[in-house]
């Protein structure tokens, strides 16, 4: 049989194909036909389209192209796809009645690299004009369908708060964890560990879908709708293991979620939410998120499959540098051989717990260029240097009562000390702040009670202190917080160590660091980074890190008042978080920062339409523009002695 070739569509005219699958039994040969068509929001083809996951690329199934537009002089053509594509066609093909889908691996010439690039540029629209789309997860196997059935019985009588994860439900189905037996529990786990869910390419498929979802398995199916709302209510089941285990479970299916109901603001943010899903190209960690972000975020980034995954990654820090001003992408570089140090690299999984809660740069400008030999120079200051590493820090503390105090109290034996002094109680508050990386409650405004609160974390430590202090064998009655403090301090240590610098202060560093190491704020990245001096006046990163003291401007500005901090602040309109200062006093939000002056000549606080989250400057003299406060331009900084410097990182 003749192979299938394709013909090219006509990019400008605003083509795609679309498949016709014909009807046929189930075991009868898989036939379709390709059909070229304009897609426009003004021209919409009924359609449906097809989110699955690939499945072995070289596992290949022969189906037949009848004759059509494509096909020349023959009246079918052979066509190869995967066998998981295959197993999806026949369980969706109907015995009488055709239907039409767009489906990447048939519909996308994957030979043709220019279209495939244009074509990921096209899949906001298709996913949003389909008039539906079909999740298959594949065939029928371990029970799936008892877990689908038990899914459609939980579903419909639960209501989720997507972005503080809150739950209402009125359902009689499973109301306590003895209602699963442990076999429909084992259903479900199968199912929720299908390779679908690990895909990346699904989160815009979903989170771009305007129309109904259905999730097919084999020949059960139910709503995507029902299908997050009953899974983010049996996370809580202790049926599924302890916190960690229906983490690891739960956290892919309910981020999607999260992801869909409150959209995407920032390319980085996108990035490091998704970077623990699968992909066979490591350029499409970048490109399969493109189309979920406003025009703003995407920097110029466009699908350009003719340059390495490398490229991809040095370009998007590089684009958002011109575009943006901003070195955010920063925080996720690491040493690395032959890629330059400050190119991250999306492709692998996991990476180090980010700092989220710092705003270390206070949102200033960033002041950076690059050259052709790969040097990015950028201006910022050094704080000080790494001095002891402590590299006896454990990669998890063991959640068993005795085991875990036994690690803690090494920590504060070792680092705080055992006298009650002011001096120790200073450091103990410090070591509460780091291990959680000021990753509490009240960071968020209002608090988020997703998160424990700064006084569960002070009461645990200071409990274990008494007990250091005592020099007792039997650790004392912890607070009933004391597992999740312990989780949230694994979660924050995850490829990290304590150390402290020569000026005395405590800090968590990536694993990389040693001794001599710089600690440095970079104009236009929130997170303090650690540098290390190579030849040539040169430095590498080797990644972002926490700083007790500086996380909140203070090596710009100095602290800030008593009783004042930078909190996040979401703003569902602008879909996002964005820093505000909180004064606890009067309990209000400012976007005035007290450490800073006037503003210079010609200089002032522009109204405009979201001044409620951030502020706009305006010069009447220039003219000029800015979401950047002047008064943290380098010269302002300078003047007012912050002792800046400009860093070559290669």
């Amino acid at each position: 049989m003749t192979e299938y070739s394709f013909t090219p569509l006509n990019e400008e005219a605003g083509e795609i194909r679309l498949l016709e699958l014909l009807p046929g039994p189930f075991n009868a040969p898989i036939c379709i036909t390709l059909k070229i068509t304009v897609l426009s929001r003004q021209k919409i083809p009924k359609f449906k389209a097809l989110s699955y996951a690939w499945g072995n690329a070289q596992d290949r199934v022969r189906i037949h192209v009848v004759a059509g537009r494509g096909v020349q002089g023959v009246k079918s053509a052979a066509l190869n796809i995967t066998r998981s594509l295959a197993e999806a066609l026949r369980h969706l093909r109907q015995k009488r009645q055709s239907m039409v889908f767009w489906i990447d691996q048939i519909c996308v010439d994957q030979t043709n690299l220019e279209e495939r690039g244009n074509q990921v540029l096209r899949m906001p629209d298709i996913f949003t004009l389909a008039k539906g789309v079909v999740v298959w997860l594949g065939p029928k196997s371990d029970d799936s369908e008892v877990a689908i059935e038990i899914l459609n019985k939980i579903g419909p009588d639960v209501e989720v708060d997507w972005a503080s994860q809150l739950i209402n439900t009125s359902s009689t189905f499973y109301s306590r964890d003895r209602d699963l037996s442990p076999e429909q529990c084992r259903s479900i786990t199968i199912l929720l560990s299908r390779a679908w869910f690990d895909r990346l390419w699904v989160v815009q498929e979903i989170c771009l879908t305007r129309q109904r979802i259905w999730i097919v398995c084999g020949f059960s199916r139910i709503s995507f709708a029902n299908f997050g709302n009953a899974t983010c209510y049996l996370s809580g089941f202790e049926s599924y293991g302890n916190d960690a285990m229906r983490e690891d479970l739960f956290a892919k299916h309910i981020k999607l979620f999260a992801i869909k109901s409150s959209g995407v603001s920032s390319l980085d943010w996108t990035l490091s939410r998704t970077r623990h899903r699968e992909c066979s190209d490591a350029r499409d960690k970048v490109y399969a998120v493109l189309s979920m972000l406003p025009e703003t975020a995407k920097a110029g980034i466009y699908p350009d499959y003719t340059i390495s995954a490398p490229e991809v990654f040095a370009k998007i820090v590089l684009q958002q540098l011109d575009s943006q001003a901003t070195l955010r992408m920063l925080r996720h570089a690491s040493i690395k051989d032959s890629v330059p140090s400050w190119v991250p690299d999306w492709s692998t999984n996991p990476e180090p717990t980010p700092t989220y809660l710092s705003c270390a740069d206070l949102n200033a400008r960033a002041h950076a260029n690059s050259t052709s030999q790969g040097v990015l120079t950028l201006t910022g200051v050094c704080v000080t240097v790494a001095h002891e590493v402590n590299k006896d820090l454990p990669r998890i503390v063991p959640e068993d009562r005795m085991e875990s105090a036994k690690v803690i109290r090494y920590l504060l034996t070792s680092i705080v000390g055992k006298e009650h002094s002011g001096s120790n109680l200073s450091k103990l508050h410090s070591l509460c702040l780091t291990l959680c990386a000021r990753m509490f409650a009240e960071k968020h405004f209002p608090p988020d009670h997703g998160l424990l609160s700064l006084k569960k974390f002070n009461d645990y430590y200071t409990c274990l202190y008494k007990w250091v202090s005592l020099e007792s064998a039997e650790p004392p009655e912890l607070c009933s917080s004391t597992l999740k403090v312990i989780r949230h301090i694994n979660w924050m240590i995850k490829g990290k160590m304590l150390f402290v610098t020569a000026d005395r202060r405590l800090g968590l560093a990536p694993e990389a660091t040693v001794s001599g190491d710089l600690v440095c704020v970079i104009l236009g990245c929130p997170c303090p980074l650690i540098l290390r001096p190579s030849n040539n006046s040169s430095h590498e990163v080797v990644g972002e890190c926490y700083i007790d003291g500086i996380m909140d401007g203070g090596a710009l500005l100095g602290e800030l008042p008593k009783n004042w901090m930078l909190v996040q602040k979401i703003f569902p309109e602008l879909h996002g978080y964005y820093v505000v200062l909180f004064d606890s006093e009067t309990q209000r939000i400012h976007l005035h920062d007290p450490r800073l002056g006037p503003l210079p000549a010609g200089w002032r606080i522009e109204n405009h339409k979201n001044d409620y989250a951030y502020n706009w400057f305006l010069n009447d003299i220039t003219g000029e523009a800015t979401r950047f406060d002047p008064r943290l331009e380098p010269e302002a900084l300078k003047a007012r002695g912050v002792d800046l410097r400009e860093f070559r990182l290669i």
